[in-house]
């Protein structure tokens, strides 16, 4: 019987997220996947504002950028790509450039999932707290009050047992982890189905200053979506089925090839197709996302389609939000009963982009209307220096933006909670930007969602009396002002 802090199941995006979130804080995390290598697959192609927010803050951003395709991100709406000057450009729920630049010190992107998983196994390997074991599965999972037991088995079909302070089920939609407890799992709307084929062609050079996040081809018998996945010309064209429905004549790869010419439209320019397969999907949502010490993540705890494009976020928003919560109950910040708000805080979230993936019109949606879920209830982005923002203030425990650091520190002196508060000075005008007084604070969480906040210079009592409750009951609010 080997013992761990944390097992973390699957090293998807919000198996790697957790992972790295607390390894980040120096908690032991043993990660097991069941794949033996790396995926190839492109897979989900847009990380979020949010998302992106997150990579920076690990230093990763530059790195995923790298493999990020420069496009506007919007659709196209085109009869053929030749004819894209002919299109119309229609709005998927993501911000500008120009939007990303007042709302984030950094920008919505077009990365292929593969790309984004690399980065973040290296980073995973670079943390002397973490480890991930490949080509083993979970057979059995018996939940227990002090921990969870588990029995994995290994390419040989060795089987040995693990004990686990906590665990994550993060194995995706066909989650082991969340069928072992008994998890239900309520489906909602009608099946995405279709065909796609990734391909290489050079279309950037027939696109020219046309260049977005994905392109939708409407003229007949040509009609389907093409989205750029990176790598240069490497690109993805799916074509779904009408709702019960199967595709028309059950197209072959050749039928595919033949679509996707009549899509480009140029003679002559033969595309290299790389890979094929068909794929259906439907919302899903687990009827609950803990069972005592599991917690389930990504696909495992919902699925979307992929209509919007917000699986890869969601994912992310997971297993960033149990890692630094995790991260706190096994460093004695606070008690168990804060990980009690890891579903009621996830899940409204889930729900809205579960209902957009299901709504056949959900891919049409406007980045005010998107954003705001995104971004969770953290605080406004301000800048307060060349290149650092308000998010780059936050700390590993409570953070206290003011405009008088001095007085707020002498109010504080220690404070009795067990997390510790950091007291940052930001200027009076970054103050009131913030709905601040000039000696007014916000107290800020992990991920810069404000606990409470004061138009004025309280007592000690009052910034303990807020953080105590957010300790006690894992809930932000309940004294001053919310920021």
């Amino acid at each position: 019987m080997v013992e761990h802090r944390v097992v973390i199941v699957g090293a998807g995006p919000a198996g790697l997220a957790a992972a790295i979130t607390l390894a980040r804080v120096g908690i032991d995390v043993l990660v097991l996947e069941r794949r033996v290598g790396t995926s190839p697959l492109p897979r989900a192609t847009v990380l979020s504002l949010r998302s992106m927010e997150l990579l920076r803050s690990w230093g990763l951003a530059d790195r995923v950028l790298a493999g990020a395709d420069d496009v506007e991100m919007t659709m196209r709406e085109t009869p053929t790509l030749a004819r894209v000057a002919e299109g119309a450009t229609i709005d998927v729920g993501y911000p500008s450039a120009q939007q990303s630049a007042v709302l984030s010190p950094t920008r919505a992107a077009c990365v292929a999932q593969d790309h984004l998983e690399a980065v973040l196994l290296e980073e995973l390997a670079s943390l002397r707290t973490a480890r991930l074991e490949r080509g083993v599965e979970v057979v059995g999972v018996e939940p227990a009050a002090s921990g969870v037991r588990l029995t994995i088995r290994d390419h040989t079909a060795q089987r040995r047992t693990l004990r686990t302070a906590y665990l994550i089920g993060a194995d995706g939609a066909r989650s082991t982890v969340r069928t072992a407890l008994g998890i239900p799992v309520r489906s909602s709307g009608a099946t995405v189905a279709g065909a796609r084929i990734e391909f290489r062609a050079p279309l950037w050079d027939l696109l020219g200053e046309h260049r977005h996040l994905l392109y939708a081809v409407t003229a007949p018998s040509a009609e389907g979506v093409l989205l750029p996945a990176g790598l240069g010309d490497r690109w993805i064209f799916a074509v779904t089925a009408q709702p019960g429905r199967d595709l028309p004549g059950n197209p072959t790869v050749a039928d595919l090839r033949r679509r996707l010419q009549r899509a480009i439209d140029v003679p002559g320019l033969d595309p290299r197709i790389t890979r094929h397969d068909r794929f259906s999907s439907r919302g899903e949502l687990a009827e609950r996302f803990s069972h005592g010490r599991v917690h389930l993540a990504g696909d495992a705890a919902h699925r979307v389609t992929p209509r919007g494009g917000t699986g890869l976020n969601i994912a992310l928003a997971d297993g960033y939000d149990l890692g630094w919560k995790l991260g706190w109950v096994l460093r004695g910040l606070a008690g168990r009963s804060l990980m009690s708000s890891y579903e009621p805080e996830r899940r409204p979230a889930v729900r809205h982009n579960l209902e957009r993936s299901v709504d056949p019109s959900g891919a049409r949606r406007t980045a005010p209307l998107e954003v705001p879920v995104d971004l969770s209830g953290r605080i406004k982005h301000l800048w307060v220096a060349p290149g650092v923002s308000t998010l780059d203030l936050l700390d590993d425990g409570f953070s206290l933006l003011t405009a008088d650091p001095p007085a707020w520190r002498r109010t504080l002196g220690r404070p009795a909670v067990a997390a510790p508060v950091s007291v940052t000075g930001v200027s009076v005008l970054n103050a009131r930007s913030l709905g601040l007084g000039p000696r007014g604070a916000v107290l800020l969480r992990p991920d810069g969602v404000p606990v409470a906040a004061w138009s004025t210079s309280p007592s000690a009592g009052l910034v303990q009396q807020a953080a105590a409750a957010f300790l006690d009951h894992g809930a932000s609010g309940g004294a001053g002002s919310a920021a």
